[in-house]
């Protein structure tokens, strides 16, 4: 245990914001076109203050002529990713990989997961947060979700600051740069040991103590809090009711994991005579501020429950596809009236934009009429990249608009993936052609932290990180 482990029982000091210079009174930058949304705009300059904010569009010659041109660039609003286990990183390429006769990918793969949570100590933690924040944001994304629940050492006995790995992620995403939604997970009877919670009351005043220590430590728009659930029946009745009067009091949002397989649908109807969706709307949980986690097998009444109350849908499709668990019903939650949003998850790839591109299919099945949908598949799949995000995390961010972050990436318009893209197409082609090397540089509250495809601090990132994984899995 080190130095900072023996002490968490105190909480870190103030933080002071490493990734990228305080930006100047007011910012402005001019590419070749622009996302306004729906569309690329040519000639359009856009400004931001010294908080980072968008205050206004020009075309004025003196404006442009005062703008930072970035040519051979198309900028974007950034891209949101609503569900994240940044730990899982240190996963790729291991948790999948299972013996030939293995039928169930999903066991074994949180076998895995549950084996390596015992293994991670804080500053292991953060070592493989820190690098996947930093994946995220060379790949446009400035806002992610974290589901963080990891909540005790290693055996499972509790830190003497019961938020401690939480400021380990906080302190990562502060250090790398990007927002955060904290997503604290409450969980009791059963499951990785370092993860449980047995009483509503405890997780309520841990979460509450976590939602102060960000207020106090944190700009609003930065870092903020939430409470997340892993399943329908990882806490008890009154456990649910009681973190639904917290979550209503505080105005949180609120994310459940809910039917990934049918034998957890099955395993609902038999105990409750309905399915998760129907349980946790009768239980008053599913409102505007509610996110439905993989909602893969979704029937059509759970899609109208969950496009009455406006709710959010959290697809996963990367992570779903590797631990063979289907696609969700894309089109039915949006004519539904439902937002989707997209996540990483897993970690097994860390690329929104190809989440969209698995998505896609999910768009062009099913009965619903076409046009419940937007008026272009590709408008629709950047929303689920960006403003459906947003609106699931209850993030500023999600669209390039004055009021909003200056948040956004760029893309080089001379790569060989884009090149020759008419404005009418650019979508389209950034969503289902590029890859990563087409994304040039990325701005959080109009910090560049992302100059020329990379991080200012990633080689000592990436080498910390090396040598994690060696360690964890020297004995196999």
């Amino acid at each position: 245990m080190n130095s900072r482990e023996k002490n968490a029982g105190s909480a870190p000091p103030l933080p002071v914001r490493s990734a990228g210079p305080t930006p100047p009174r007011e910012t402005g930058w001019l590419p070749d076109c622009v996302y306004t949304g729906e569309k690329f705009e040519a000639g359009l300059a856009f400004f931001a203050d010294a908080v980072g904010r968008i205050t206004r569009f020009s075309r004025e010659p003196a404006d442009l002529a005062m703008a930072r041109r970035l040519a051979g660039q198309a900028a974007l609003p950034g891209l949101v990713n609503a569900h994240s286990h940044a730990f899982h990183r240190v996963l790729r390429g291991r948790g999948e990989a299972r013996p030939r006769a293995a039928a169930d990918a999903a066991g074994t793969w949180r076998e895995a997961a549950e084996r390596i949570a015992g293994r991670l100590s804080g500053d292991d933690v953060y070592d493989a947060v820190r690098l996947a924040f930093v994946e995220m944001l060379l790949s446009g994304i400035t806002c992610v979700g974290e589901f963080h629940y990891l909540h005790h050492q290693p055996d499972g006995a509790p830190w003497p600051d019961a938020n401690f790995l939480s400021h380990e992620i906080l302190r990562a995403a502060h250090d790398i740069g990007i927002r955060v939604a904290l997503l604290k997970v409450a969980c009791a009877p059963a499951g990785i040991v370092r993860s449980l919670t047995p009483g509503a009351d405890q997780f309520i005043r841990e979460a509450e103590a976590l939602r102060t220590y960000i207020g106090k430590n944190h700009p609003a728009d930065d870092a903020w809090s939430g409470v997340a659930v892993p399943a329908w029946n990882a806490v008890p009745p009154d456990y649910f009711k009681a973190l639904a009067s917290y979550v209503h009091t505080q105005r949180l949002r609120l994310h459940v994991q809910v039917s990934e397989t049918t034998a957890e649908n099955d395993a609902c109807v038999a105990e409750h005579g309905r399915t998760p969706v129907a349980l946790l709307a009768e239980r008053g949980l599913i409102d505007k501020r509610f996110t439905a986690v993989g909602a893969i097998h979704l029937t059509d009444d759970d899609a109208r429950i969950l496009g009455a109350a406006r709710a959010a849908v959290c697809a996963c499709p990367t992570s779903a596809r590797s631990l063979g668990l289907g696609a969700v019903p894309g089109e039915k939650l949006l004519a539904a009236g439902a937002a989707v949003a997209l996540g990483s998850d897993t970690q097994v790839q860390i690329d929104l934009l190809e989440e969209a591109r698995l998505l896609e299919p999910a768009l062009r099945v099913g009965s619903a009429p076409r046009s419940a949908l937007a008026p272009e598949v590709a408008t629709a799949l950047f929303n689920a990249a960006t403003v459906a995000g947003a609106r699931s995390l209850g993030a500023t961010g999600g669209a390039l608009e004055v009021g909003r972050p200056a948040d956004f990436f760029t893309v080089s318009l001379f790569d060989p993936s884009l090149a020759g893209a008419e404005p009418g197409g650019l979508l389209g082609n950034i969503l289902f052609s590029p890859g990563r090397p087409a994304i040039r540089d990325v701005w959080v509250g109009a910090r560049e932290l992302v100059v020329n495809g990379r991080h200012a601090h990633q080689g000592v990132i990436v080498s910390k990180f090396v040598e994690l994984q060696r360690r964890l899995w020297a004995a196999g």
